[in-house]
């Protein structure tokens, strides 16, 4: 940016970004902070860009919270020990999970000043200097690469610069010429391979790296390659890519002659999901959406969780509007496909319920051997014609359970709705009216209550008839 209508361009491009995102966000509410790890060498302008991005996105109404980096405050002395990185590592991570697993959350944008990626380097640098032995180097970074916290950084910017320009930079405002334990050529050289060697090594571990060499760019132009970026990752997280399907004919004439069919008689029929933005999939008729949900219950099946959607989450044509729901789950988003070794179907089904069940009733629930009960197609309208339940049935003893419901997302006030209300299920056949179709073929099919849904003439689903 050499002039200052150039700047003052830039700056005017991207506020209007901004604008549109929170616009945007305000009609469709985010599902959970995006969040963003800065690393680098020592005086690459790291901080410098934290600062100025923090301030941009604060004074452009959007919320950021950041995780200082924890090396000035470690207890540990000796800088070259390992146990000075596991610290920082672990506090900073410890610091991240505390963040995105409050309810509610209280950012749109999480900042990392030094988290996992940057421990990785530090590790990396102390085996090459024989302070860290390869064995405890191998068994600490399969801790902190583990994908359920991989995962959830969608960003890294990995800044260096030359030795040499480090150094001067240093020096530039301190009165002695005398350097830190760090601050050395030969040290720096060290740092900066073991850096490289990290993002190459680790590229495949993170969602993405961008690594950002500011030896000749000023601190504008780095502010707003790492602004643009960050921009463009809160609007893909907003627009929201969500999953679906294109079914062939055997499948499409399966799922028209019955409305529940076991996942095990379709599983075969089923492809892989494809991925796109909400908007284009929903507009697209011959694209069903699979919708991987889970009935909660009791291990005697004497209770099931209810929950209902609140008015802004449920579209006007949605079956689910003011209507109480036997399950929890949602659409795959694309992001439910990070970490996985397996990407197929049923995988993708799995990872998306959990995230789904941590998001809705705040809960943690493993999926490693489950499988889908039974599929659900009711197609009674034009927005039921597109979308297809998974459904997974989860015994869990109730009484231990914690529900947290989201606010944004679901009616917390229970006492009225029976929103987030393990309900009986032998009075479920007396308020079958408020259950939607999905519902009602739960109720049939896994609680054995008959409730027979009456079809008008237009194909509407008008009332049930309990037998």
């Amino acid at each position: 940016m050499s002039t200052e209508n150039e700047r003052d361009t830039v700056i005017e491009g991207l506020e209007k970004i901004a604008k549109e995102l929170r616009e945007y966000k305000e009609k469709n509410p985010q599902r959970r902070p995006i969040v963003i790890e800065f690393s680098g060498s020592p005086k690459s302008g790291k901080t410098s860009c934290i600062n100025a991005l923090t301030v941009f996105l604060r004074r452009n109404g959007l919320r950021a919270s950041l995780v200082q980096e924890r090396a000035s405050v470690c207890p540990v002395d000796d800088k070259k020990s390992p146990m000075f990185n596991i610290w920082t590592a672990s506090s900073s991570l410890s610091d991240m999970i505390g963040i995105l697993e409050s309810r509610p959350v209280n950012c749109d944008v999480l900042i990392l000043d030094r988290g996992i990626f940057d421990a990785l380097c530090w590790f990396s640098w102390l085996n090459s200097q024989k302070n860290m032995s390869n064995d405890l180097e191998k068994n600490v970074k399969s801790f902190f690469l583990l994908s359920e916290f991989t995962k959830l950084i969608d960003i890294v910017f990995v800044f260096t610069c030359d030795v040499t320009t480090s150094i001067e930079r240093e020096h530039a405002n301190l009165l002695t010429k005398k350097t830190g334990s760090i601050m050395k050529p030969a040290v720096l050289g060290q740092y900066l391979k073991a850096i490289n060697d990290t993002a190459k090594k680790h590229n495949d571990d993170f969602e993405k790296i961008v690594k950002i060499d500011t030896t000749n760019s000023s601190q504008n132009e780095v502010s707003k390659t790492v602004t643009d970026e960050a921009l463009n990752i809160f609007q893909e997280l907003l627009m929201e890519r969500v999953g679906y399907i294109l079914p062939d004919a055997a499948l499409k004439a399966t799922l028209l002659n019955q409305r529940i069919s076991l996942f095990s008689d379709l599983e075969s029929y089923l492809p892989n999901f494809n991925f796109d933005f909400r908007k284009t999939v929903e507009a697209n008729t011959e694209y069903l959406q699979p919708i991987p949900i889970a009935v909660i219950t009791d291990p005697s099946h004497s209770r099931v969780l209810l929950v209902k959607k609140n008015e802004q989450s449920a579209d006007l044509d949605s079956p689910e509007r003011d209507k109480l729901l036997p399950y929890v789950g949602g659409h795959a988003r694309i992001e439910d496909m990070r970490n996985l070794q397996n990407i197929d179907f049923l995988s993708i089904c799995k990872e998306t319920l959990m995230r789904e069940i941590k998001e809705e009733i705040g809960i943690s629930i493993a999926l490693d051997n489950a499988m889908p009960s039974y599929i659900i197609y009711t197609p009674n309208n034009a927005s039921s014609d597109q979308h297809l339940a998974i459904c997974f049935v989860v015994e869990r003893n109730i009484d231990d359970i914690t529900i947290k419901l989201d606010p944004i997302e679901l009616t917390v006030n229970r006492g009225v709705s029976k929103s987030g209300e393990f309900f009986p299920v032998e009075r479920l056949a007396f308020c079958a009216h408020e259950l939607e179709p999905w519902g009602v073929e739960i109720l049939r099919k896994q609680f054995g209550v008959h409730v027979t849904p009456i079809i008008d003439s237009k194909n509407q689903l008008t009332l049930f008839e309990s037998k």
